[in-house]
């Protein structure tokens, strides 16, 4: 009989569950289900791993009655994971190497990034009796893309040349700079009827090559660009900003006219010192018509006070970002767990400043700083991975309901 190797799923995105479904195997047997991603960006990956690299992860299953083994419901012996999840062969993939790569610094030479390759072998023993390759894509194939550059910013328009008058989302990522993490989020929604813009406020060619001193008026150029877009709405744009990102969009935001809408990902309620390299800047991280915004000064000491006692550090009044002055619906996603900064005490003060008309907020236990993209292998935090793993779904999904709701009236 011939073994059969299906990958079900509604659709081949990325963000998207599936499960390995396999028959014509010997009932009752013992087999290895090997997975293989090729070419995977993974957006909670360091970002100098190379791509080339492949990720694997193993499963032991023991087919049933008919010869089938199907990761929804087959429960897994040993091997990466144990137990029955239709997503645990993916989740719990790793890098096999960790190989580092140069990265391009222009805007021009930074790939897409835009799909991988998933394959799966079966084996009995030692030998391979079946194999079988899938695509899974972050971009939909109808969604085109354009390199933008502006003054203050650069950035990579995704968008379906079918839409017309269509919601809008510039994605704003965080303190690693460059445009691989935005890119990545902004196909995503790109390919769920958004038209996308990731931008870039430092790290590339032409930019600021460090976080400090940059204008938020990269934000109004990036919303001028959006509203005068023959294919966009400009009553339906919003942003999504991460980390660094959440905290710029905040600051710019509190001064800049209103978008129809905002997210938030572990967010800042205060402006930070800028960072010079790897040492603080002695200045903002941001500036608006060239004068600097006010900041609070990152002290080490204060800092190994807070992260190994819990010693609360008082904050500079003067670098609160005024968010009475928002009135855009926002949603706020953090973790009181956050690694890096308080992100749930920020939404606390946030949610007490707010005086606009909507407020939504999720805090999770267990991920930290990464929430990111749905199902996507998170080996930064030591905990339990279906608790990970449900955290990054509820968190992506919680966005993407959100920008329906206010950009597409759903």
């Amino acid at each position: 009989m011939t073994v059969n190797i299906e990958l079900i799923s509604q659709t081949d995105l990325a963000d998207e569950s599936f499960y390995i479904a396999i028959n014509g195997l010997e009932p009752r047997a013992m087999y290895c289900v090997e997975m293989y991603l090729s070419d995977y960006y993974c957006i909670n990956a360091p970002l100098l791993l190379d791509h080339d690299v492949i990720w694997k992860s193993t499963a032991i299953f023991l087919s049933d009655q008919d010869g089938m083994i199907d990761t929804s419901q087959t429960a897994s012996i040993s091997g990466s994971y144990k137990g029955v999840s239709e997503m645990g062969l993916f989740f719990n993939a790793k890098p096999l190497r960790n190989r580092k790569r140069r990265l391009p610094s222009s805007l021009d030479r930074i790939p897409l990034r835009d799909c991988f390759g998933v394959e799966i072998k079966i084996k009995m023993g030692k030998d391979v009796i079946a194999e079988q390759s899938f695509v899974r894509r972050y971009m939909n194939l109808g969604v085109r893309y354009q390199d933008i550059y502006d003054k203050h910013f650069q950035g990579r328009l995704f968008y379906d040349e079918k839409l017309r008058k269509a919601p809008a989302v510039i994605i704003v990522s965080g303190s690693e700079g460059r445009i691989e993490k935005a890119q990545n989020i902004a196909q995503l929604l790109s390919s769920r009827g958004y038209i996308c813009l990731a931008i870039v406020y430092f790290g590339l060619e032409g930019l600021p090559q460090n976080l400090e001193r940059i204008p938020i008026e990269c934000l109004e150029e990036a919303k001028d660009f959006l509203y005068h877009h023959p294919q966009v709405d400009n009553t339906k744009i919003g942003i999504y900003g991460r980390s660094k990102g959440a905290e710029l969009v905040l600051a710019g935001q509190s001064i800049l006219e209103d978008v129809q809408c905002l997210v938030l990902n572990s967010p800042s309620n205060v402006i930070f010192e800028g960072i010079k390299g790897k040492l603080n800047s002695n200045s903002s991280s941001w500036t608006y018509l060239q004068k600097e915004l006010p900041y609070q000064k990152f002290q080490l000491g204060d800092y190994l006070l807070n992260k190994f006692f819990g010693k609360h550090i008082p904050e500079d009044s003067r670098a609160q970002i005024d968010v009475s002055k928002i009135s855009s619906p926002l949603l706020l996603l953090g973790s009181d767990v956050d690694e890096i900064w308080n992100a749930s005490s920020a939404i606390d003060d946030i949610i007490s400043h707010y005086k606009g008309e909507s407020i939504l907020f999720k805090k999770y236990h267990e991920t930290g700083h990464m929430l990111t993209v749905a199902y996507q292998p998170n080996h930064r935090y030591r905990k339990d991975w279906r608790l990970l793993m449900k955290e990054s779904v509820d968190s992506w999904f919680a966005t993407i309901s959100f920008f329906d709701t206010h950009l597409k009236n759903l």
